[in-house]
């Protein structure tokens, strides 16, 4: 695994680990930050998407997994309307922390194992019938999924939080 493999996964795992955690306004600069840095590395590792054998199975099991970790991650989250400034709160703590690490704890030790076991991932790799350079595409496709899980998610019980409060100050 390159040098620049580390340092761009724990910078993206560092920014979106600070831009999530604790009482946070839930705002749309909130939700295009981390698509655009989901964006940014799509580009890169989403131009030639391996095709045949079981690539497609593992893509589909990534972007799976991805919407479990995503729904996991907005379970975590509180929703709170501050009615004197008229906005809602998103809070999130450490377990949601804990829970995004899973995922680039996941791409970290599956690239260094495939970096350090050549071999050994190449013939894996031919005896279940899928690309070495389906890990790419699979981790883009697994945080996409996390990120469309959660930011819908959030969306709506930031549409409910809003309205029961609006309610019960009304009715």
């Amino acid at each position: 695994m390159t040098l620049t493999t580390w340092i761009s996964t724990l910078a993206m795992f560092a920014f979106i680990a600070w831009s999530t955690f604790g009482r946070k306004v839930f705002n749309p600069i909130r939700v295009l930050i981390p698509i655009g840095i989901l964006s940014y590395f799509a580009t890169t590792y989403l131009k030639d998407i391996p095709s045949g054998g079981n690539n497609g199975l593992l893509l589909i099991a990534s972007a799976a997994f991805g919407a479990c970790i995503g729904g996991a991650l907005l379970t975590m989250s509180r929703m709170e309307y501050d009615q004197t400034i008229g906005k809602v709160y998103t809070t999130n703590g450490m377990a949601s922390i804990g829970v995004l690490s899973i995922m680039f704890i996941l791409r970290l030790a599956l690239v260094q194992w495939v970096t350090s076991h050549t071999d050994t991932a190449y013939q894996f790799s031919q005896l279940h019938h899928f690309s070495l350079y389906i890990i790419g595409p699979a981790f883009i496709l697994m945080a996409a999924s996390m990120l469309i899980v959660r930011i819908v998610g959030l969306f709506i019980r930031v549409k409910q939080t809003t309205r029961a409060f609006h309610a019960a100050v009304n009715g």
